[in-house]
């Protein structure tokens, strides 16, 4: 009887020692006692190189992502666990390979992954096995535009990898080969008005600028595409004007549209064909600060009536009658000397600071005479009649304007 009380107490005891140890380790691996499932941390493990595996420590060191710091996730080393880092793929593409070119490669798994590969290099197939290689970049510019079967029917490259210097793998119509890109040329195509588009026929007979001769562009005629010489802004500046003094439309929309050496200008509303503004002859007088009013009342000469200039009135702008005398003065001529014609009136007829002086028979554009500095000293007194009855000087400056 003794002995089975004995016998009974004991397997109480073990029983309450085996609950007691199966409640301390779960709160040993939740810490609160209470079940919490395992989750697995986002990535992939990094494929395991059986070549490797007796390199790799045969332990148990985690046994799910949980057991890792940070981001590490609990991979197999091929003949156990441990943490380490998921694996990433590389940005990039890898390089195409040529069916001809298959064998070119070892027939060796050199590598698994992006992983393995140093810097940027990807581990890529080589027609055979995979090995790390440079990435594939394109070349920047691009492919210039070809008609069908104007090249080899041909693959002579598959990426721009395959392509010497800056050139590019491009469609010649019917194949591939090397090409130097693409390069549009300088300039503008002329616009097309709408109501002109039936002018041009409806064909593409050309795709890009390299298809037209010299400097030529490809550009639309209103229906197609053809090769045409780039627009050309005309010379000169466009007077200028106030707002809602023109017609509201649009005549024009660029020089080329108008006629002779007239240039497509705003009105102030639209846009109409007009000669370009020109300066008008003349100098402004010279003016002290504050005399006139501070206000811009004119922007050019085209601006001013008849042949007054706009000119600062030292604080503001306000047209101005040009004075009509240019300093200096006109040389001495000696009778019947120059042309006997009216070349000009008045100095502002002359360009720079060329003045209109008589010539005894007409009047033309003469440059001032400029005195020359008096040299020190005094001049010798002389008995009369030694020397030229004649104004030597004079004669001097005749002889030098010839």
């Amino acid at each position: 009887m003794k002995a089975q009380v004995c016998c009974s107490l004991i397997a109480v005891l073990l029983c309450l020692s085996v609950y007691l140890s199966t409640t301390d380790a779960k709160k040993l691996v939740t810490g609160n006692g209470e079940a919490q499932p395992k989750k697995a941390k986002p990535g992939v493990c990094p494929i395991f190189n059986l070549d490797g595996a007796v390199f790799k420590a045969c332990l148990e060191m985690c046994s799910h992502d949980g057991n890792c710091p940070n981001d590490d996730k609990c991979c197999s080393t091929g003949c156990g666990h441990q943490c380490m880092p998921p694996y990433k793929e590389k940005p990039g593409v890898c390089p195409k390979i040529n069916l001809e070119d298959d064998m070119i490669g070892d027939c060796a798994e050199l590598c698994s992954q992006d992983g393995e590969c140093p810097d940027d290099e990807k581990c890529c197939s080589n027609g055979c096995g995979h090995q790390c290689m440079p990435q594939y970049k394109e070349k920047p510019g691009v492919c210039p535009s070809s008609n069908l079967k104007l090249g080899a029917c041909a693959e002579m490259c598959s990426q721009d990898g395959n392509c010497p210097n800056e050139e590019k793998c491009c469609s010649n119509g019917c194949g591939h080969q090397c090409m130097p890109p693409y390069k549009e040329k300088p300039g503008v195509c002329p616009k097309t008005n709408p109501q002109d588009a039936i002018i041009g026929l409806c064909v593409e007979l050309c795709f890009q600028d390299g298809d037209c001769l010299n400097d030529e562009k490809c550009c639309s005629n209103g229906c197609g595409h053809h090769c045409v010489s780039p627009y050309k802004e005309k010379p000169g500046v466009c007077p200028n004007s106030k707002f809602g003094i023109g017609v509201c439309a649009d005549m024009c929309s660029q020089d080329g549209e108008c006629p002779n050496d007239e240039k497509c200008c705003s009105n102030g509303c639209g846009h109409h064909c007009v000669s370009p503004y020109k300066e008008k002859p003349g100098v402004c007088p010279n003016s002290k600060f504050g005399i006139g009013v501070c206000a811009d009342m004119c922007s050019q000469d085209g601006e001013c009536p008849n042949d007054e200039k706009c000119c600062s009135n030292g604080c503001g702008h306000q047209c101005t009658a040009v004075s009509k005398v240019k300093p200096g003065v006109c040389p001495k001529r000696f009778p019947g000397v120059g042309l006997c014609k009216g070349l000009c009136v008045n100095d502002i007829d002359c360009p720079k600071d060329e003045k209109c002086c008589s010539t005894k028979c007409g009047r033309e554009c003469t440059p001032p005479f400029i005195a020359e500095p008096e040299k020190p000293g005094v001049c010798p007194s002389r008995s009369l009649r030694i020397g030229v009855c004649a104004e030597m000087f004079h004669l001097k400056v005749f002889i030098l304007m010839l």
